[in-house]
C-alpha cells in the first residue's frame, strides 16, 4: 500500500461512505420531489413536462431519463414509443410510482435500480408530446448510430449472432434472444455480452496501434486514442463496466503520454473513487461490484498466485508443446484468480454458479480478439457496404456460431447450474479475510524468494509444493464456510405475491411449496418464488401442492413447471400434488401437460393422507375421497396440518363454507394459522377459531386491492381470539421459525423479529 496510496485512498473512501450510510446518510439517494409522492402513492396518473437526459432499449419499452422542468430530480420515464430525440423537452401523461424496496428475500430490487440511474420516481407513459425537438445533441446523435448500427448488423448476420455481437459492440442487450442470453447465464459467459474492460481494452489498443501506423507521434496516438475510447464509451451507454474501463484506458494512455509506468490496481481504485463520488448508491449496485472484482482479480490475484518474474521468463523462452502447456497453466491460473473473487460475489448476486464454466471461457479468452477486431471491422465496412461487411464478419460469424453452439451444450450438461443460495455477511467476510490473509502470505514468501534467490534455490519446488497444498486446503475450507447453510428444524414462510397465495415449508432437508400463484403481480413464479427459492438455497422441492385451480393459487407454480419442462432453471420438482377431486376434470389438464413436459409424476391428496420427513408429519385434513367440489372450489380446498414436534400448523388454503364445516371436526388446535381466502369475511369463523386457537396468523394479500382483503370482521375474530397478526401487505414476507422450542416471527420488510412464546 505505501507503493499504492491510491489503493489505500480508494479502501478508506468506500469505509466512509458505508459507514455514512449505516449512521442513516442520504448518500446517493435521488432527489424526491414532493409533488409526486402522493402521486405516487395513490397510483394516480398526471401530465409531466421535462427534457430527456439520454435513453436505453429494453426488450419490452423505451426508458427514458427525464429531467422535470423546475425540478431538481430526475424521472425515469417507461414508454412504447422509441423515438422521442435525447435533449428534446416533452410532455407525458401516465401514471407515476415510487420504486420500492423487495418485498421478498431474492426478489429484484427496484429502488436500488432507480436509485442508481439517478432517479425517485418512475412513469409509465400512456401519451408522449414532443414540445421541442432542441438543438443537436451529442447524445442523441450517437443514439441514432448506435441504431443504425445495430440495423447494420441484423443485416449481415444471422439473428443470434446479430444480437450477442450488438451487446459486446454496441451495448445494446435488447437485441439478444432469450435463449442465448440463458445459454450464456449458465455457461458462465455473461460478462461476455456487455462492453466490458477486455473489450474496450482490446478496440481502444487497436485505435492505437492504427494511429500510430499512420505515423502519429506516439503521445498523440495514445492521447487520441484514450478520447476515442471515451467517446466509445457515450456511444455504447456508458454502462458501469464501460465506465470505469475507459478511466482506467485513459490513466494508461496518459502514464504512456507523460512517460510514467502504469499500475492497474491504482487505476482501478481512482475509478472507484470517481464513480463513487458521482454516485454513492454504485456501493449497492451488483455491476459495479461484479466490474471492479473481476479486474481485482486479474490485476491483484493473479499476480500473487502467478510464478516469480524469472519463471514467466523462461516460460517465454519454451517451444512448441512446452509454450501451449505453459499458455494453458497460465490461463487456468487467471482463470482461478476470477473464480476466488468473482464465485462469492456470484453467489451474493444471483444465488447460483455454473460448475462448468471453464472450457467456454478458455474457448472465449482465445478467440475473443479475433472476434471483437473482426467484429469491429466488419461493423465500419457494413455501414459503406452491407456485402462488403458481410465477407469481413464471416470469421466472426463462424467464432461466434461455435461460441454459441459450446454454451448450448455447457447449458445442457446435467447439474450444470448450481443453486447455492446468498451466503451471510458473515460469512462473506469471513471468506474475504481467509482469502485477503493467505494472499499477504503469499506475497510477503514471494517477495523473499525475489530477494533472495540462491536461498529459494535450496529450498526447491517441495517447499513451493507446500504452500499451494496449503493454499488449497484453507481455501478449501473458506469455501466451506462460504456455502454452509444450517437447516430449519421447522419453518413457514408466507412469502408476498400481492393478491394470492405462496407457502415455502422447511423441516431438515424437506422443502414443500403449497400453493404459488397471483391476480396482483405478473410473472410470480419467475420473478418472486423462483428468486426466494434460490436466495434460500433451495435446489429442489419435495413437495410442490395446489390446494385448488383458482389462478392466484396455481399460475406461478404453472410458470415453475414450465421453466423446468424448457430447461431454464436448475430448480427440480420431485412431487406434484393436487386435490383428488380434480382428477379426470378439465382444470387438471394444464398442469398434467406441464408436469409430463417438466418430467414430473402428477399426485393425489385426499383426507387421510401423510407425508412423513423426519420430525415433520404433513397431514391430510381435507378433501375427502369421493366428494366433487366442481364450481365450489374454494370450499374443495386442500387442508393440510403440519406437525413438528410440539408445533402445530394448519394450512387451509381458500377454505370456507362445506369445507370449513367438514375441517372443524378434525382440526387441532394449533400455533401456526394460514388464514383462508386472504382475509375474506366468509372464511375463518368464530367457530373455526375457538376449535383451533391460533397463536400467529398468517395473512397473505395486496393492499390496497379490488377485493378490500384482509376484512375488518376478520380481523375482529382474531383479534377476539387474542392471535398475533402477520400479513404480507405490511411485512412483507413473513417467516415463522421454530426455535428451541419457541416460535419466532420475521418480517422481511418491517425487518424485525418477533418472538412468541
Amino acid at each position: 500500500m505505501r507503493k499504492r496510496p491510491m489503493c489505500l485512498a480508494c479502501l478508506g473512501f468506500m469505509l466512509v461512505l458505508v459507514l455514512l450510510r449505516i449512521a442513516g446518510v442520504p448518500l446517493g439517494t435521488p432527489f424526491s420531489d414532493p409533488k409526486y409522492e402522493n402521486k405516487a402513492q395513490q397510483g394516480r396518473k398526471v401530465w409531466i413536462a421535462g427534457t430527456i437526459e439520454t435513453y436505453e432499449k429494453k426488450s419490452s419499452n423505451n426508458g427514458y431519463v427525464l429531467r422535470g422542468e423546475g425540478s431538481k430530480g430526475k424521472i425515469y420515464l417507461l414508454a412504447k414509443r422509441g423515438d422521442l430525440p435525447v435533449g428534446a423537452a416533452v410532455r407525458v401523461y401516465g401514471t407515476v410510482k415510487k420504486p420500492e424496496s423487495p418485498r421478498n428475500p431474492g426478489m429484484f430490487d427496484e429502488k436500488t435500480y432507480y436509485e442508481g440511474k439517478g432517479c425517485a420516481f418512475y412513469v409509465i407513459s400512456e401519451r408522449e408530446e414532443v414540445v421541442d425537438a432542441g438543438r443537436w445533441n451529442l447524445g442523441e446523435a450517437l443514439r441514432l448510430e448506435r441504431e443504425r448500427c445495430c440495423a447494420v448488423l441484423k443485416e449481415m448476420m444471422p439473428e443470434e449472432e446479430a444480437g450477442v455481437l450488438s451487446a459486446m459492440l454496441l451495448g445494446e442487450r435488447s437485441e439478444l434472444t432469450e435463449e442465448t442470453y440463458l445459454a450464456y447465464q449458465q455457461s458462465g459467459l455473461l460478462h461476455l455480452i456487455s462492453v466490458s474492460g477486455m473489450h474496450l481494452m482490446l478496440l481502444g489498443m487497436a485505435l492505437r496501434r492504427l494511429l500510430m501506423a499512420l505515423h502519429l507521434p506516439k503521445t498523440s496516438a495514445s492521447l487520441a486514442a484514450a478520447a476515442g475510447m471515451v467517446l466509445y464509451g457515450m456511444f455504447t451507454g456508458s454502462g458501469t463496466a464501460t465506465v470505469r474501463a475507459v478511466v482506467m484506458f485513459a490513466v494508461r494512455m496518459g502514464a504512456v503520454a507523460v512517460g510514467r509506468t502504469y499500475d492497474s490496481l491504482s487505476a482501478l481504485s481512482l475509478a472507484a473513487i470517481l464513480m463513487l463520488a458521482e454516485n454513492p448508491s454504485y456501493l449497492e449496485q451488483s455491476g459495479f461490484w461484479l466490474s471492479f472484482g473481476a479486474v481485482t482479480a486479474i490485476s491483484g490475484v493473479y499476480p500473487v498466485l502467478a510464478g516469480e518474474k524469472a519463471e514467466r521468463k523462461r516460460r517465454g523462452e519454451k517451444m512448441g508443446l512446452e509454450k501451449l502447456a505453459a499458455k494453458g497453466k497460465e490461463a487456468a491460473m487467471v482463470y482461478l484468480s476470477l473464480q476466488l473473487v468473482m464465485i462469492p460475489l456470484q453467489a451474493w448476486y444471483f444465488y447460483e454458479i455454473p460448475l462448468f464454466a471453464f472450457l467456454p471461457n478458455l474457448f472465449a479468452g482465445a478467440v475473443m480478439t479475433a472476434v471483437l477486431l473482426t467484429g469491429a471491422a466488419g461493423l465500419l465496412a457494413g455501414l459503406a457496404s452491407v456485402k462488403a461487411g458481410s465477407v469481413v464478419l464471416l470469421p466472426t460469424r463462424f467464432l461466434l456460431t461455435l461460441l454459441r453452439q459450446m454454451t448450448a451444450a455447457v447449458a445442457q450438461i446435467p447439474g450444470n447450474v448450481w443453486i447455492c443460495g446468498q451466503p451471510e455477511k458473515w460469512q462473506m467476510a469471513g471468506y474475504g479475510i481467509i482469502l485477503t490473509g493467505l494472499l499477504v502470505i503469499l506475497y510477503v514468501r514471494k517477495r523473499k524468494r525475489e530477494m533472495n534467490p540462491d536461498g529459494a534455490k535450496r529450498k526447491g519446488a517441495q517447499a513451493r509444493k507446500r504452500e499451494r497444498m496449503l493454499f488449497g486446503i484453507t481455501m478449501f475450507f473458506a469455501c466451506v464456510l462460504l456455502f454452509y447453510r444450517p437447516r430449519e428444524t421447522f419453518s413457514i414462510t408466507a412469502l408476498d405475491v400481492g393478491q394470492g397465495d405462496s407457502l415455502v415449508v422447511e423441516s431438515g432437508r424437506f422443502v414443500m411449496l403449497n400453493d404459488g400463484g397471483s391476480s396482483s403481480a405478473s410473472a410470480v413464479g419467475e420473478k418472486r418464488i423462483l428468486p426466494y427459492l434460490k436466495q434460500r438455497g433451495i435446489a429442489a422441492l419435495d413437495a410442490v401442492v395446489v390446494t385448488h385451480p383458482d389462478a392466484d393459487h396455481t399460475n406461478g407454480i404453472l410458470e415453475l413447471l414450465e421453466l423446468i419442462g424448457e430447461q431454464k432453471t436448475a430448480l427440480r420438482i420431485r412431487h406434484l400434488f393436487l386435490p383428488v377431486w380434480m382428477k379426470g376434470s378439465e382444470k387438471e389438464n394444464p398442469f398434467i401437460l406441464a408436469a409430463q413436459k417438466a418430467g414430473i409424476m402428477v399426485e393425489y391428496l385426499k383426507k387421510g393422507d401423510e407425508i412423513r420427513a423426519g420430525e415433520l408429519t404433513v397431514s391430510v385434513l381435507h378433501p375427502g375421497a369421493g366428494e366433487d367440489y366442481t364450481g365450489e372450489e374454494n370450499a374443495g380446498s386442500v387442508v393440510l396440518q403440519l406437525s413438528c414436534g410440539a408445533c402445530r400448523a394448519l394450512l387451509t388454503g381458500d377454505l370456507e363454507g362445506r369445507g370449513e364445516e367438514e375441517v372443524l371436526g378434525a382440526a387441532e388446535r394449533c400455533q401456526i394459522l394460514k388464514v383462508a381466502h386472504h382475509g375474506s369475511r366468509n372464511s375463518t369463523s368464530e367457530a373455526f377459531l375457538n376449535r383451533i386457537q391460533p397463536q400467529i396468523s398468517l395473512i397473505s394479500c395486496a393492499w390496497p386491492g379490488r377485493y378490500g382483503h384482509p376484512h375488518r370482521e376478520l380481523l375482529e375474530r382474531l383479534r377476539a381470539c387474542k392471535s398475533h397478526i402477520y400479513g404480507t401487505p405490511v411485512d412483507g414476507a413473513v417467516t415463522v421459525q421454530l426455535k428451541r422450542d419457541r416460535l419466532a416471527v420475521h418480517g422481511y420488510r418491517s425487518d424485525v423479529e418477533f418472538p412468541v412464546s
